[in-house]
């Protein structure tokens, strides 16, 4: 009978299908428990570098105004003098202001402008925890005087204080303000700016609802899609600062021991609604079954990932800053909080005080956080949050692109000392890696003796490669301090391998420096050709520290080369580097040296691509870019030709969908030994995972593929 045969035939085809997707099935779960890859991790520790806008950047003009500038008549002051006085300082505020290009240009009648001071703590003003309320007071009126009373004006802060009933009853234990923003003088501010007939009032970012404060709130959506990977691109933030017309940014000038340096960017983690993430913003407020909470550096010591400086990009994205006026009236340095002396709660007695009675301002929050950082003795290259805003397009982190009005910077400078303990777990101590790299490899190591000293790619001393060619791959960027190699590859925990990362740099003379580098395993750099590090061993490099050791080097003037040399076979395969001045004194220790500039675009000397010669081993490398749309570069290694073996090698190369249905087949043909590459262009399939299967000579290795469109 027929029926009974087609129901056979049908069966038979249907246990040849499920063998078949059984065994693609198999073949990827293999796969995926050989390698940890970023793919196979929650989040993605690195992008092309071509996404950065920072080339784009608009140039700034900087105002510096200290209490001893002439122009201020008859009420200058000493910069160190305790007694100034509001009319100084109002003085100092307008002066500011108007040399950045003033505020007529984006105040207009019927607007309404949110005032951001920082208001983290129950300080008073002077003692520089907190904006000084004498420099918001002097802004408010200035504001004003655009059109006086038809101005909206909003003083609001998200305070990590309790004020409501509801954010007193969300299980914090801080305390809480006994008015809004009263210790610091903020109350009296509100009194005075409506007796003068200002419209004006205080927000609680918060929410300032007794019963329901998030009712206030906005989901808002980072422009570009946001930075801080675990927060999904949004942010509760309440609607004072989503709505208001002009957003001006008020923050103190501080030392911070996460992150070093708090101005104009970091001064918008406050828009982050306590009501949603708890108090102080890390502990979170159950609600919707989850908890929402700003992650900081939580996640460093089991995802390597830190999110402090990516959550602050995305609120200053957020924010559209429009302007920023810095109050460097009372600053801190060693830490954010004041050191009070316990016998004396007075101002005066704030160990970590620096009195400097300067005003900071500019239309770019960038720029001025620059300069800001220069006037502290800071490098603003090793500012995290600061270098990634460059990146995403907020502003200007390139001081030849900034102009300097009122002061000079020189003129402005004082030291500010680091947070304490000096140690490699202490993020201030260390300043910022170097972000961006060409790469090449992986090139498998199983079986060579000593692959450290084991040229993979000929005459490595020499090597100067450009961006793309020979084997290497375009400038790649890593979103941590500690380069994260094991995802870029997708390198097996245990499989023994090397690969190599380069850089170059510009100093603006010849020197000695420090260079501060960190790994698990063994690590060989190259500068300008010679060795000047070489480290062989294994040991613990946590998620948490940030370098390993520091050695004295000799850079000279102009360009230099700059090859590292990584090895792994059990580690987690990672490093870092950064090269900063010699300082003997731990308190001002860890600063990039001024003027010196990482980049992959150098004057290339040598270049030397990958032949046959040098290649002992198959290696199907990770694919670049990836994630990719639509077009990704898939390259791989054939060794030399070895005695009785054939001169070429059958290679397939074939993609697999995640159904393990083949979507193209790339290459069929035999091939010679050495370094291939071809482009795949996926512009025909939707989103999703791929996986590129390299078959040479007996030899098999996949790569996993994030198309996204």
């Amino acid at each position: 009978m027929k029926l009974p045969r087609i129901r056979n035939t049908r069966l038979s085809r249907f246990i040849k299908l499920v063998v078949y997707v059984g065994v693609i099935s198999g073949f990827i779960l293999w796969d995926l428990t050989q390698a940890h890859s970023k793919l196979a991790m929650m989040y993605s520790s690195f992008f092309p570098d071509s996404e950065s806008k920072a080339a784009a950047a608009q140039p700034a003009t900087v105002s510096i105004v200290q209490s001893n500038d002439p122009a201020l008549g008859p009420d200058t002051c000493g910069v160190t003098s305790e007694a100034i006085t509001y009319t100084t300082i109002s003085k100092m505020v307008r002066r500011a202001v108007d040399l950045a290009g003033g505020l007529r240009s984006i105040i207009r009648s019927g607007d309404t402008v949110l005032i951001k001071p920082n208001l983290v703590q129950q300080d008073s003003s002077g003692s520089g925890g907190i904006t000084d309320v004498r420099v918001v007071k002097a802004l408010v009126f200035l504001v004003d005087e655009i059109d006086h009373g038809k101005i909206k004006i909003i003083v609001g802060e998200g305070s990590p204080r309790p004020f409501t009933t509801f954010e007193k009853a969300s299980g914090t234990t801080a305390t809480p303000w006994k008015q809004l923003f009263d210790v610091p003088g903020y109350q009296g501010l509100k009194t005075e700016a409506l007796a003068a007939g200002i419209d004006f009032r205080l927000s609680n970012l918060n929410g300032n609802s007794d019963t329901n404060p998030w009712s206030e709130l906005d989901t808002v959506t980072v422009p570009g899609g946001g930075q801080a990977q675990p927060q999904g691109g949004k942010y509760f933030v309440h609607r004072d600062v989503t709505h208001a017309s002009v957003y001006i940014t008020v923050p103190v000038m501080k030392i911070h021991k996460d992150v070093r340096y708090t101005g104009a960017l970091k001064n918008q983690i406050g828009l982050a609604a306590s009501s949603r993430y708890g108090f102080n913003k890390m502990s979170g407020v159950s609600q919707d079954g989850k908890t929402h909470k700003l992650l900081h550096m939580a996640e460093m010591s089991s995802s390597w990932h830190n999110w402090q400086d990516k959550e602050i990009v995305d609120l200053a994205s957020i924010a559209r800053i429009r302007f920023t006026v810095v109050d460097a009236i009372t600053c801190l340095d060693s830490t954010k909080s004041p050191n009070y002396d316990k016998s004396d709660g007075s101002n005066l007695k704030i160990s970590n005080r620096v009195k400097m009675n300067t005003i900071i301002a500019g239309a770019d929050p960038v720029a001025v956080d620059n300069v800001c950082c220069r006037v502290m003795g800071l490098n603003p290259d090793d500012i995290d949050h600061i270098t990634l805003a460059e990146r995403v397009g907020l502003g200007t982190n390139n001081s030849a692109n900034i102009t300097v009005v009122g002061a000079t910077i020189d003129k402005a400078r004082r030291l500010f000392r680091y947070p304490q303990p000096f140690g490699t777990t202490n993020s201030s101590s260390f300043g910022q890696s170097n972000r961006t790299w060409l790469l090449t490899g992986v090139f498998p190591a199983s079986g060579i003796s000593n692959p450290m000293n084991y040229e993979f790619v000929p005459n490595e001393p020499s090597l100067a490669p450009a961006a793309g060619a020979g084997g290497w791959s375009q400038p790649v960027y890593f979103i941590d301090d500690q380069i994260l190699l094991s995802d870029y590859y997708s390198t097996p925990g245990s499989q023994a391998a090397v690969s190599y990362a380069f850089s170059y740099f510009t100093a603006p003379s010849a020197q000695q420096a420090e260079l501060w580098v960190g790994s698990d395993e063994a690590l060989k750099i190259y500068l300008n050709g010679v060795v000047v590090y070489n480290y062989s061993g294994t040991r613990t490099f946590a998620g948490n520290e940030f370098y390993k050791e520091i050695v004295t080097i000799n850079i000279q003037q102009g360009m230099n080369r700059l090859l590292v040399k990584s090895y792994q076979s059990t580690g987690k395969y990672s490093f870092s580097l950064n090269i900063c001045e010699v300082q003997p004194n731990t308190l001002y220790k860890g600063n990039r040296i001024p003027g010196l500039k990482f980049t992959t675009a150098g004057t290339a000397t040598a270049v030397h691509s990958l032949g046959g010669s040098g290649i002992t081993t198959y290696a199907l490398n990770e694919c670049y870019p990836n994630p990719f749309n639509p077009a990704t570069t898939i390259s791989y290694h054939l060794p030399a030709v070895q005695a009785g073996l054939p001169a070429k090698d059958r290679v397939t190369l074939r993609i697999y969908d995640l159904r393990g249905r083949e979507v193209a087949k790339l290459v069929e043909a035999e091939q010679s030994a050495g370094y291939h590459s071809l482009t795949w262009n996926a512009s025909h399939l939707s989103s999703g995972v791929y996986f590129a299967r390299l078959t040479a000579g007996g030899f098999v290795q996949t790569r996993r593929m994030l198309l996204m469109k």
